[in-house]
C-alpha cells in the first residue's frame, strides 16, 4: 500500500500530511479551506473532489477533525468516506471524539469490508511538525500492524491499546487531566508571584521535584511571555473534558476533581475560548489583580 488520503488539514493535520509526503507516499487531500489545501498541494499532495473520491483513490485514509459532528459530515452521506469504502481499505481517525462515534463509523465501514482504527494523537502542533507524536490506537491488532508504517511517518510512540474506542478512552483520560493540571498551575504560578517568588524560578525547581507535570513545560513560557496564540485551544479542551465526563457516566465513574477542572476551563472559555489552554490562568489573574510576566533581571 502506497497511496494515502488525509482529511483535516489544520494545525495538526497539515504537518502530518507533509510527513506522509516526505516519506514517499502518494498523498491525496480534501479540505474546506483553500489555504491549507494549497499548502498541501505545494508539498506534493493531490486534491480530491470529495471524501468519497479520495477513498476510492487510496489504500488508507486518515482523518483529523475537531468534533464528532465533523466526523459525521466527512464519513456519511453520498459523497462521504463510507460511500467510497471497499474491501480491505483502512481508515484511521486521529480526531479526539467519543467512543460511540468510533464504534458507529467502524461498524459502517465493516459493512463495506473496510477496516478502522481510532488513533488520537498527543504532542500538539510542535509534535506534529517534528514528527514525534504519541498515538494511541483502538481496533483490531491486524489492522494496527498494517497501518503502523504509515503512522510512523509522524509518530514516535505508537501503541495498540485494545478494541475499537480504546485509543479514544486513553486520549480523553489525558485531556481531562490537562484541565486539572492547567487549573492547578494557574493557582501555583499566581501564588508564587503573590508570595514574592519569581514563577520562573519556582517552575525551574518544581521541574526537578515530585510536583512536576508536563503541563508546566507547555504553559510557563507562554504565560510569562503573554503568548496565548492557540496551540490547543480552551474551546477544544472543554469539548474533550465534556466527552470524558460523558464517558464517566457511561461507566458509572464519579469524577469530582475533573468536574472542578471542567468548571475552571468553562470559566476561562467564556472570555478566552479561542486562546491556548494556558490562558486558563487569565480569569484568576483578573480575580487576584496579579498579571504574570517574565521578570527582567538586573544587568540584562
Amino acid at each position: 500500500m502506497t497511496k494515502v488520503g488525509f482529511i483535516g488539514l489544520g494545525t495538526m493535520g497539515l504537518p502530518m500530511t507533509k510527513h506522509l509526503i516526505d516519506a514517499g507516499y502518494t498523498t491525496f487531500v480534501v479540505g474546506r479551506s483553500r489555504g491549507p489545501v494549497e499548502k498541501a498541494v505545494a508539498y506534493g499532495a493531490t486534491e480530491a473532489a470529495s471524501p468519497k473520491e479520495l477513498m476510492e483513490k487510496v489504500d488508507i485514509v486518515m482523518t483529523c477533525l475537531p468534533v464528532p459532528q465533523s466526523i459525521m459530515d466527512v464519513y456519511e452521506g453520498e459523497n462521504g468516506l463510507i460511500a467510497g469504502a471497499s474491501d480491505g481499505k483502512i481508515v484511521i481517525d486521529h480526531s479526539t471524539v467519543d467512543r460511540t462515534t468510533n464504534e458507529h463509523v467502524a461498524r459502517l465501514l465493516q459493512e463495506k469490508g473496510a477496516l478502522f482504527l481510532d488513533a488520537p494523537v498527543s504532542g500538539g502542533p510542535m509534535g506534529a511538525t517534528a514528527g514525534t507524536l504519541t498515538i494511541m490506537c483502538g481496533g483490531l491488532e491486524q489492522t494496527f500492524e498494517k497501518a503502523l508504517p504509515f503512522m510512523k511517518a509522524f509518530g514516535e510512540y505508537i501503541v495498540h491499546v485494545g478494541p475499537t474506542g480504546s485509543g479514544t478512552v486513553v486520549k480523553l483520560l489525558n485531556n481531562m487531566l490537562i484541565g486539572v493540571h492547567q487549573s492547578a498551575l494557574a493557582e501555583c504560578y499566581i501564588m508564587a508571584e503573590k508570595a514574592g517568588v519569581d514563577p520562573a524560578i519556582a517552575y525551574d525547581l518544581i521541574k526537578r521535584s515530585a510536583g512536576f507535570s508536563k503541563s508546566m513545560d507547555w504553559s510557563v513560557d507562554a504565560i510569562l511571555d503573554r503568548k496565548f496564540d492557540p496551540r490547543f485551544s480552551i474551546n477544544l479542551l472543554h469539548k474533550d473534558i465534556k466527552l470524558a465526563l460523558q464517558l464517566a457516566e457511561e461507566v458509572n465513574m464519579p469524577l469530582e476533581l475533573i468536574k472542578l477542572g471542567e468548571q475552571k476551563v468553562a470559566e476561562a472559555k467564556e472570555k478566552y475560548g479561542d486562546q491556548d489552554v494556558c490562558a486558563i490562568v487569565r480569569p484568576l489573574e483578573e480575580k487576584t489583580g496579579t498579571i504574570l510576566k517574565r521578570r527582567i533581571k538586573k544587568g540584562n
